[in-house]
């Protein structure tokens, strides 16, 4: 991404089933907490152990107490985000931001719309671009407010918006992000007919011999983009630089994807064109890594095309986040960049006998500390939506 005035990052929020915020998702990464709970309650007796990866613990204003719970986690981590990055030093008409969610306020609709008691419009909080608008009003701001919505690659569709915005010069600084909030028996039942629920009381385990599917999950993330000429005139702290991002369809299926990685091989190659980088140069890639039979061997076919025989470490952070759906690609964006950042990369939880069709460099076990210069995230949703970002050390 060769501009005049590159694109760097001046702030991270966020609020994951390991943590109310960056800093505690991060150590909840490296620790023993486990992200599955039981689901209980009558809704939820037709299933067999239903489990999944809840947030808890975060807070949020009053004022929100009837807006969706995909917006309050929006806001929580904006909140956060906002204040790492200083933006109130920004002029309001010249922050934008682009955000979104896979789905929208579903569970305001779904456990809401056939109660006539109900007496507020929970309508507004429906639609995927609900949380953008929420956020443009919260801080209030009046730059562009756009909306990306593609399945779980949502996170990285909204953050290449993002970064175009900049580079066109319609915004200093961006808000850019997801969040997801669709823990309902009607989304689960869904995902189950799919096959591709884990049933494993240890929790999903990505690129595993014995994995089974992913753990579903609620979160939000949210990332400041900013020109770096924005940034350094208010001496704000920048965390890193936006390289490269790259956009790309699979259009194979609903859930299956190109067998043998071929979508997934040219959408790395144009994002370390985009970046102006090679394939050694990588030194930590969070893969997409759903613990899913199928998504595992066709990404892991795609690595070992691109970078066999270069050292770059690879793993997945669902297995200890859970798959956090349209929240996965900003949530793993933000931990490539605390892993830039703090010269630790995050093992994939779980993997205790590779399969031998998943051939990288994982990080296994705890985690290892290993400073590296330049990190990649992937991220594929439902449909085939296929989405790359590389970071920078500054």
């Amino acid at each position: 991404m060769a501009v005049s005035d590159p694109i760097v990052v001046t702030g991270i929020g966020m609020v994951t089933p390991l943590g109310k915020d960056a800093e505690t998702t991060w150590k909840g990464l490296f620790g023993d907490w486990k992200p599955q709970r039981p689901l209980l309650g009558r809704e939820w007796d037709a299933f067999q152990k239903p489990q999944a990866a809840h947030a808890h613990d975060f807070k949020y204003s009053e004022k929100l107490i009837q807006r969706d719970r995909s917006l309050r986690m929006a806001v929580s981590a904006a909140e956060e985000a906002w204040e790492n990055a200083r933006l109130f030093r920004v002029p309001p008409n010249r922050i934008a931001t682009t955000f979104s969610s896979s789905k929208g306020g579903i569970l305001s609709l779904l456990n809401t719309a056939f109660d006539p008691t109900v007496n507020w419009d929970f309508l507004k909080d429906f639609f995927p671009h609900a949380g953008g608008q929420l956020l443009s009003q919260w801080f209030g701001f009046s730059g562009p407010t756009l909306s990306v919505s593609s399945a779980c690659s949502t996170g990285l569709g909204s953050l290449a918006l993002g970064a175009r915005l900049l580079v066109e010069g319609e915004a200093d600084a961006v808000l850019t992000g997801s969040s997801e909030a669709s823990i309902h028996p009607l989304i689960y039942a869904a995902f189950q007919n799919m096959g591709i629920l884990t049933h494993r009381e240890e929790g999903p385990a990505p690129f595993d011999s014995n994995r089974d599917g992913f753990l579903m999950g609620e979160g939000s993330a949210v990332i400041v983009l900013e020109t770096e000429r924005s940034a350094r005139k208010r001496k704000s702290p920048i965390l890193a630089r936006l390289s490269g991002c790259a956009l790309g369809a699979d259009a194979h299926g609903l859930i299956a994807m190109e067998p043998h990685g071929l979508t997934i091989v040219p959408l790395i190659q144009k994002v370390l064109s985009s970046a102006g980088l090679k394939a050694p140069e990588i030194g930590y890639i969070n893969a997409h890594g759903t613990g899913t039979k199928m998504n595992d061997e066709v990404e892991c076919q795609a690595l070992q095309e691109v970078f066999a025989g270069y050292p770059a470490w690879i793993s997945s952070t669902k297995g200890a986040t859970g798959h956090l759906l349209g929240a996965a690609g900003s949530v793993e964006a933000a931990l490539s960049l605390m892993a830039l950042a703090k010269g630790e990369l995050p093992a994939t939880r779980n993997l205790e006998n590779p399969d031998p069709l998943c051939r990288v460099r994982h990080v296994e076990k705890g985690g290892i500390r290993q400073k590296v210069d330049h990190v990649l995230s992937l991220s594929y949703g439902f449909g085939g939506q296929l989405g790359a970002v590389i970071f920078s050390k500054v």
